[in-house]
């Protein structure tokens, strides 16, 4: 086991060194460079940032991400712009031109080629989505019917899945997209959703592969303990991407309010002021827990401190119906609010963990674990770590409006 951790650490620490190196290409510096006098010399020509994007490889927003996860759609867009004269097929270009509108926030103009492709139909799926922030059932049926064998068709239907609060649905159309691509990046998110850990020698895989290294970066932040969180945050923390703030806000426990369409930062930031002041705006919070089940665990958090045993029950039996699992696992108290340990990545280990299956059974026992031992922590099959797999662009385009 310990020689698992070494290993996790080494590739861990590769990662991040070349995470600092792409910053530092952007004119990100890890610290600040003592200044030297020096000769004047003649002022130097800036080109326009673009990223290396190998466009006849790009059928797919998965395809894109897989190379360009983190960057912004503006620098995304501009680099297959450039890119796009060097694919000869003609289908090709017409999805890649489809593909730049959709990062241009075009969502309206639908693309076709007068003949059914997957890839067109996917994208168009997620354009309904992004277009009116409401499950498109019609159009997710039909991709279903034609090509339910499709991993791009598969994973389409899931982001429309988590939006609407069908997690557990998500979930299986992961593993079915899983079984059939055997994606090493799609299998260590699957086992932080089941695990709320990952495997060293998949993460290993991961990043030898060099695809999605901010994806892979950020499971990593988020199954962590506090003090390689904190470490992995500070290079997180320099990225201008809601993803990677949350990371890096949770490992340090402090608030951001610029990034107020990411469900997760929010809740995050009500849970702080729950741990300062002693409350937080329970509308919002309400309205957040209709798609994060995060939001119910500081709800919960608030029902347990003031022993509303209903409350309780409520809040408990709509956590076990959107997570295929729900644990509690006993812990000493802190100065941490009641039931919020995972909410802030403070995971206490422990060898008491009692399954959950019966809201008013789990109630009952929440109290008891709580009197007898100070805390409780509550696990569930966390949906953010499939969330994760779309990106900022999913909650910026999803939650700014919901």
């Amino acid at each position: 086991m310990e020689e698992e951790k070494d290993e996790r650490i080494l590739n861990l620490l590769r990662l991040k060194m070349e995470l600092e190196k792409d910053l530092g290409k952007k004119g990100v510096k890890h610290k600040e460079q003592p200044k030297k006098d020096v000769t004047p010399s003649k002022p130097k020509i800036t080109l326009e940032e673009e990223l290396n994007i190998p466009v006849q490889d790009i059928w797919s927003i998965y395809d894109l991400n897989y190379f360009t996860y983190g960057e912004s759609d503006l620098l995304i867009q501009r680099s297959i712009h450039k890119r796009i004269g060097q694919v000869e097929d003609r289908i090709h270009r017409i999805f890649l031109e489809q593909l730049k509108l959709f990062l241009e926030g075009d969502f309206a103009r639908q693309g076709s080629v007068g003949e059914k492709s997957v890839y067109f139909d996917s994208l168009n799926l997620t354009k309904d989505l992004y277009a009116t922030s409401r499950s498109p059932i019609e159009a997710l049926k039909n991709l279903l019917r034609e090509y339910s064998s499709s991993p791009v068709a598969l994973l389409s239907v899931a982001e429309v899945l988590l939006f609407a609060g069908k997690f557990r649905d998500a979930a299986k159309l992961f593993r079915s997209a899983f079984s059939i691509l055997k994606d090493p990046y799609i299998g260590l998110l699957l086992e932080a959703y089941d695990t709320g850990q990952i495997n060293a020698a998949l993460f290993a895989n991961c990043i030898s592969q060099g695809g999605y290294k901010l994806l892979v970066l950020l499971i990593s932040a988020l199954t962590e303990d506090e003090e390689r969180a904190i470490k992995i945050a500070d290079v997180l923390d320099k990225k201008s991407y809601a993803c990677a703030k949350y990371a890096a806000c949770r490992a340090k426990m402090s608030k951001n309010d610029e990034y107020t369409f990411c469900p997760r930062i929010v809740i995050l930031n009500q849970a702080i002021d729950y741990a300062n002041k002693g409350s937080f705006d329970k509308n919002l919070v309400e309205a957040l827990s209709n798609f994060d089940p995060q939001a119910l665990v500081l709800l919960l958090s608030e029902a347990a401190a003031k022993k509303d045993y209903e409350g309780i029950k409520e809040y408990l039996s709509k956590l076990i119906n959107s997570s295929e699992s729900v644990t509690f696992a006993t812990a000493n108290k802190t100065n941490l609010p009641i039931c919020t340990r995972g909410i802030f990545g403070r995971y206490a280990p422990s060898k008491n963990f009692i399954s959950i299956n019966d809201p008013e059974e789990g109630a009952k026992k929440l109290i008891e674990l709580i009197v007898q031992f100070g805390d409780v922590q509550i696990v569930f099959k966390d949906m953010e770590f499939l969330r994760l797999y779309y990106g900022e662009r999913h909650c910026r385009n999803l939650y700014r409006r919901a």
